[in-house]
């Protein structure tokens, strides 16, 4: 809703463009399916992803007769309607190309007046697809009921349907099941003469509407399958070395064991993620070769840890170089502040683990602006307000690119928080004194010395004095004062 000029493709109804600006971004999300409407809810352009086809491919539809206002996830979203949950409501829809769960948003244009509407995005996943999801999630079965009990979508092989007046049951007393596992919300099925204990529950979307029940199934005699052979494994183990203990003596037997708890100790701290453990050889027989094995597996799995992470940060400079090259004023700002930053953070006492984190977030710290169009970016005069408000969205596109990246979330708080000031006036939240995370607060000083320090096209760079005396006249408005202090300290040292 949000890609540049989707506005104003969906006011013309410029089905091309839509596919142009859509296409990469339903690809790279593995969306389902995407319909774009106008503001009165008639179909503009569709795409559907071909089942079984390959990711990037889609079927296109322009146009149609779809009545989508029948549906009343839809009509709130025409209809202008928002509540203390936002403009953007969902639902499921049966329809002629399958069955969806759709989240549906307005798109808003930018060249209009305030708030008004260009069109309606809706973004779908198939029930088939989600079911299989949740499938490889969990290892249950998973099957999706209507509320009468009907089937929408399932994992099983040969689901059957509930009973209408047990699936009622189940959701009017939704309350008391939930609460106590009643076993009277549990059936059981057979699939290829296995019994499986099937648990069903509501499954619900925007403000906990019941839109069905969801059935997970479990095989009931998966515990006893597979815990039969291991007591079985066990008593042998147990029993042989019982045998050997009488045989061989104490003295034999603390030999054996003791190499072997080394063994054991140290793969209990791998599991933990300690990948520095070695464990020394201290027998001459097969043991001794498998503690070897041990030491070159763990070492490799370091390494190559080693390399992971390496190829991931030379990734992020990466990045950081490209935002360099689009923003023309700022050459080396990022490699700068990013050493001043790791060294403030450790005076600062933040531990090693917390500087890697801080670290990545000082060199993508900017990394917002890639969202900011260049002709704002790179404009030679002052900006407009209107351009200081596109200018102040960074820090949120920071957001939306860097949290689905699981490694980058610990590394959010510069990104995100970098513009908040300490008395509140800053952006994108408001956020103030304590409640602005330290590394965005060690950031915010940092990034104002460099700043200032270095020429830039409007201004001649300040001397050490101005410098120094433009941090302590920030103190306590913009700035944390104790950071101010040590950051002071750090540069007369």
């Amino acid at each position: 809703a949000n890609a540049e000029g989707m506005a104003e493709a969906l006011r013309q109804k410029d089905a091309d463009r839509i596919r142009s600006l859509a296409y990469g971004i339903a690809v790279n999300n593995l969306e389902d399916d995407l319909q774009f409407l106008d503001p009165s809810g008639r179909p503009i352009f569709a795409m559907h992803h071909r089942p079984q086809g390959l990711i990037e491919e889609y079927d296109f539809v322009v146009g149609g007769d779809t009545d989508f206002l029948q549906w009343d996830f839809v009509r709130r979203v025409a209809g202008g309607q928002t509540d203390p949950l936002g403009d953007k409501y969902s639902g499921l829809a049966r329809t002629g190309w399958g069955d969806f769960f759709y989240v549906a948003g307005p798109v808003t244009d930018p060249s209009a007046n305030s708030g008004q509407m260009a069109g309606i995005i809706l973004v779908g996943k198939s029930l088939d697809n989600i079911v299989r999801g949740m499938r490889a999630e969990t290892l249950a079965q998973i099957t999706l009921y209507d509320e009468r009990g009907g089937l929408l979508a399932s994992t099983v092989i040969n689901p059957q349907p509930l009973d209408e007046a047990y699936a009622r049951e189940i959701l009017d007393n939704q309350a008391v099941y939930v609460g106590r596992r009643d076993a009277d919300n549990q059936r059981t099925l057979v699939v290829f003469d296995i019994g499986y204990q099937e648990m069903l529950i509501p499954w619900e979307g925007r403000d906990k509407a019941d839109m069905g029940l969801l059935g997970i199934s479990l095989a009931r005699n998966n515990i006893v399958a597979v815990s039969f052979p291991t007591r079985l494994q066990i008593a042998l183990l147990a029993g042989s070395a019982f045998v050997l203990i009488i045989l061989l003596g104490v003295a034999i037997a603390n030999t054996i064991s003791r190499p072997i708890s080394s063994l054991v100790r140290a793969s209990e701290q791998v599991m933990l993620g300690n990948l520095r453990v070695q464990v020394p050889p201290i027998t001459n027989d097969e043991v001794a070769v498998l503690a070897r094995t041990f030491n070159q597996m763990v070492s490799s799995l370091e390494q190559s840890q080693h390399d992971l992470l390496n190829a991931y940060d030379r990734t992020l400079e990466g990045w950081s170089k490209a935002l360099e090259l689009k923003d023309r004023m700022t050459e080396g700002h990022s490699q700068r502040v990013t050493e001043l930053v790791v060294r403030v953070g450790r005076a600062m006492g933040l531990d090693e683990a917390q500087i890697v984190h801080v670290r990545r977030g000082a060199i993508l710290h900017d990394i917002g602006k890639m969202g900011i169009p260049d002709e704002i970016l790179n404009k030679p005069g002052k900006l407009t307000e209107a351009e200081w408000k596109v200018v102040r969205r960074h820090p949120e596109y920071a957001l939306q690119m860097l949290a689905p990246i699981e490694y980058l979330r610990p590394a959010l708080d510069i990104p995100y928080c970098h513009h908040e000031r300490w008395d509140g006036s800053g952006y994108p939240r408001g956020l103030k004194g304590q409640s602005i995370p330290l590394a965005a607060r060690i950031f915010a000083v940092v990034d104002t010395w460099d700043a200032i320090s270095f020429d830039r096209p409007y201004r001649k760079a300040f001397t050490p004095a101005e410098a120094r005396q433009t941090l302590l006249d920030e103190k306590g408005t913009k700035l944390d004062p104790a950071v101010v202090d040590r950051f002071l300290e750090i540069i007369r040292e």
